[in-house]
């Protein structure tokens, strides 16, 4: 009869035990399900995916702003579509403005447009200046200081900020919030005359939109004005991208929207720290006119609707414009 007991007890342990292990694993599985389910998402197409291109990106705009002593970064007015090695122009309704014709796309702190390059085989390369309104206009070879990074610095007694390779300097600090280099070699956020971050990163992007991107431990993330994280450390840099040339970042916050990379794949945050678009596509544009360029085969792409708000009136807007060209 003890023996009877003993072998009872022993598998009404074994039992509570596989209950307990069970319930762990449903909270487990439930807290996964949870997180999965806090990004409410539904694809809405602009254009479906239909788009033929080798790739479609926006080039930052980067200048400098004497009021606030700060590089002010937007995304201009038109995506770059490359095609066959050729670059052109495609709005934000999918039209193609200027055909693939050029050998190289690019944009400069010397000019607010964009700067586009040919080069005929056996002829000189012949060097344009593109306006916002997309007009070309033939130019001299591009030609400006040499601008080879940038990095504002601040000193131990957070007195002074300047940019490295520049003659900017502002006693008194920046007028904005200022990613900045500090004696350490690390990086920090600095508002006013007060360093508001309480971490040291290992590198930093550019303020703008109320967000600057910073990287931990190879990881990047995104912090506010306070120098509060907004979005967690677990982000990567865009391969080849940084908006001011100094280093490879993340993109930075365009119309109040952040598209990040995680894994080789995309996804957008608002600037509050809330993610909209979940990381699935294998590549994606920042947001202009409330859209987004997106494709998941890397040949296709499609016009994805991020802001409703911002993306009303853009088709007639544009569609007005051309009929009238």
């Amino acid at each position: 009869m003890k023996s009877f007991r003993s072998i009872f007890a022993v598998l009404l342990c074994v039992a509570l035990l596989i209950g307990l292990c069970a319930c762990g694993n449903d909270e487990d599985a439930k807290t996964e399900t949870d997180s999965e389910q806090k990004i409410e998402y539904t694809e809405t197409w602009v254009v479906e995916p239909s788009i033929e291109a080798d790739n479609i990106f926006a080039l930052p705009k980067t200048t400098f702003n004497d009021k606030t002593n700060h590089y002010d970064v937007t995304f201009g007015d038109c995506y770059v579509i490359q095609k066959d090695g050729k670059f052109g122009f495609i709005d934000s309704n999918g039209k193609i403005v200027i055909e693939p014709k050029y050998d190289t796309v690019e944009t400069c702190i010397c000019t607010e447009g964009y700067i586009a390059t040919i080069k005929p085989e056996g002829s000189y390369r012949t060097t344009y200046v593109i306006d916002s309104s997309l007009s070309e206009t033939w130019s001299y070879p591009h030609k400006c200081e040499d601008f080879s990074g940038y990095t504002y610095l601040w000193n131990s007694a957070l007195e002074k900020v300047s940019i490295q390779n520049g003659d900017v300097q502002a006693d008194g600090g920046s007028f904005l919030p200022e990613a900045v280099q500090l004696d350490s070699g690390k990086y920090g956020l600095v508002s006013g005359e007060k360093l508001v971050s309480s971490t040291e990163y290992d590198a930093a992007g550019v303020f703008t939109g109320g967000l600057v991107s910073m990287s931990e431990g190879g990881k990047w993330g995104y912090i506010n004005s306070k120098g509060e994280e907004v979005i967690p450390f677990e982000y990567d840099a865009i391969d080849g991208y940084g908006a001011l040339g100094n280093s490879t970042t993340p993109y930075e916050c365009s119309e109040g929207y952040v598209t990040v990379l995680k894994g080789g794949k995309y996804g957008i945050f608002k600037a509050d720290g809330t993610q909209v678009v979940p990381c699935q596509y294998t590549a994606l544009t920042t947001v202009h006119d409330g859209r987004a360029f997106a494709s998941n085969d890397g040949g296709v792409w499609g016009i994805l609707l991020i802001d409703e708000q911002i993306s009303n009136g853009i088709t007639d807007k544009q569609s007005t414009s051309q009929t009238e060209e």
